[in-house]
């Protein structure tokens, strides 16, 4: 099985500037999205450095005999090491990072990388299964029962990130290893689309079309008409022969 893959990004109705970043490596089996933070230009630097640094680490591993885990936490250690230093060199940078959550796949297994609050969902048989948990303080509140889903949407620090790529001089993703079926859908995106779209409705959306473009294209649609508050990115990866 291979994967394909679609993706689109979009500023939203509310910013004025784009600082997610996607990247599409059939080559390599690799797919990325990255929602940049800092002042200025700074966040919208630190998510394609992430891009850019994550794929050039998986080019230089092509052949190597490690597995897709190793590789792909080389990739992410990579992206963070580039971003910290690029923020040491450059004051303008300080402090700027940026969440990562990304999928590298040889076929039969398919490995899983995420920091940050930016996530991949699973859909198979016409269900939707998150597959990442929320590096944030809301994600922390939830994961303790302690607000509802709601109350998590509106809450004032729900973009306040736990974990975050190229903030600190290392970093520590979290990884996992799946077995992808036929006709499988991965769905990575930024919280610009979770912020405003139902698991449900993501489902809903990738599994009524067989044209992935056309999925993200109406998802992004979804998170403007209800809004648009943050930038939207979606990278829709399909397993099939």
């Amino acid at each position: 099985m291979i994967l394909s893959a679609a993706a689109a990004t979009d500023v939203g109705l509310r910013r004025k500037g784009n600082e997610d970043r996607y990247a599409l490596a059939p080559e390599l089996g690799f797919y990325l999205v990255a929602d940049g933070m800092g002042g200025h230009t700074a966040g919208q630097v630190a998510s394609e450095l992430a891009a850019e640094a994550s794929v050039r680490a998986l080019e230089a591993l092509q052949g190597a005999a490690s597995s897709l885990t190793e590789r792909l936490r080389a990739a992410v250690t990579s992206a963070n090491r580039t971003i910290f230093q690029t923020a040491q060199q450059q004051p303008e940078y300080a402090g700027m990072g940026t969440t990562i959550v990304a999928i590298l796949s040889d076929g039969n297994r398919a490995a899983l990388a995420h920091v940050g609050d930016s996530r991949a969902y699973l859909v198979r048989g016409g269900r939707i299964r998150q597959l990442t948990d929320d590096h944030s303080i809301v994600g922390e509140l939830l994961r303790r029962n302690e607000i509802s889903e709601t109350a998590a949407r509106e809450h004032p620090h729900r973009h306040v990130l736990t974990r975050a790529l190229g903030v600190r001089e290392t970093v520590e993703p979290d990884l996992a290893e799946i077995t992808p079926q036929l006709g499988d859908l991965f769905v990575l995106c930024s919280d610009g689309l979770t912020g405003h779209v139902e698991d449900d409705e993501i489902c809903k959306i990738v599994s009524d079309s067989d044209d992935q473009q056309e999925s993200c294209d109406k998802l992004i649609d979804l998170a403007n008409h209800r809004g648009g508050q943050d930038n939207i990115t979606v990278v829709i990866a399909e397993t099939g022969e």
